[in-house]
C-alpha cells in the first residue's frame, strides 16, 4: 500500500443523509420524485453535473444559475455548521500518515466545499490533495477516474486503495486494478451486502483499516 484514497462524503463526514435529503427536497418542493437508483448515480457527479442532470432529466424551468445558487448557500452552510465527522477519522488519517503513506482525496464534491470540513476539523494536515470530478474532469463512475489519480502521483494502481461508501465508484476502482475497501454508510445500507461481495474488504469503522 503506497497510495491511499478517502472518499469524503459518507466515508470520512457523515454528510450523505444531507445530500439524499437535499436532493429530495428540492425535487418534493417542485412535486417531483426521485428514484434511489438516480441518487446513487448523483453520488458520483459534482454539483455542476447534478444540476445539469436535474435541470435536463426533470425539464425544470429555472436557469442553472438559479438552481445553482439555490444550491450552493445551502451547501456552504452545512458544511460550516452542521457537518460532523465519521468515527475514527482524524485517529485514522494520522495512523497512515505516521507509516508514510500518502493520502489523497477523491470526491465528487467541489473542492471549495471540501476544504471546509477538511481546516475545520484539521483533517487539511493528514490529506495531501484534493482530488475532485472537476479537477480531475471525469466522474468515480468510470475507472478513468482512479487511472488518471495513479498516473498524477506516478504510483502502480495495483499499490492504491479506495475507501469509499459508493459501490459504484468502488466498481470503477476495482475495474482500475486498485484494492478496493468498502465502508458502511447508513445511507447506502440498501447496497451493502454488494459491497461485501464485490470488494477484497468491507469495514463498518474507519479504525478497521489498522487490520488491512
Amino acid at each position: 500500500m503506497d497510495l491511499i484514497i478517502f472518499d469524503l462524503d459518507g466515508t470520512l463526514v457523515d454528510s450523505m443523509s444531507y445530500w439524499r435529503n437535499l436532493t429530495i427536497d428540492f425535487l418534493g418542493a417542485r412535486n417531483l420524485k426521485i428514484s434511489t437508483e438516480v441518487l446513487h448515480f448523483l453520488n458520483t457527479y459534482n454539483l455542476k453535473l447534478s444540476i445539469g442532470f436535474l435541470k435536463d432529466y426533470y425539464k425544470l424551468r429555472e436557469s442553472f444559475d438559479q438552481l445553482y445558487s439555490e444550491f450552493d448557500n445551502r451547501i456552504i452552510d452545512f458544511y460550516s455548521n452542521k457537518v460532523k465527522l465519521k468515527d475514527g477519522a482524524l485517529e485514522i488519517l494520522k495512523y497512515f500518515k505516521e507509516r508514510g503513506l500518502k493520502i489523497v482525496l477523491g470526491t465528487s464534491t467541489n473542492e471549495e466545499y471540501a476544504r471546509i470540513p477538511l481546516e475545520k476539523f484539521g483533517l487539511k494536515k493528514y490529506v495531501e490533495d484534493i482530488n475532485t470530478v472537476e479537477n480531475i474532469g471525469t466522474t468515480k463512475n468510470k475507472a478513468e477516474f482512479f487511472h488518471i489519480l495513479c498516473k498524477k502521483y506516478g504510483i502502480l494502481e495495483k499499490s492504491s486503495y479506495l475507501v469509499d461508501d459508493s459501490f459504484i465508484a468502488l466498481r470503477s476502482a476495482k475495474e482500475a486494478g486498485l484494492v478496493t475497501i468498502g465502508i458502511y454508510d447508513e445511507n447506502s445500507k440498501d447496497t451493502w451486502e454488494d459491497i461485501k461481495r464485490e470488494n477484497p474488504h468491507s469495514i463498518k469503522n474507519l479504525l478497521d483499516l489498522k487490520n488491512i
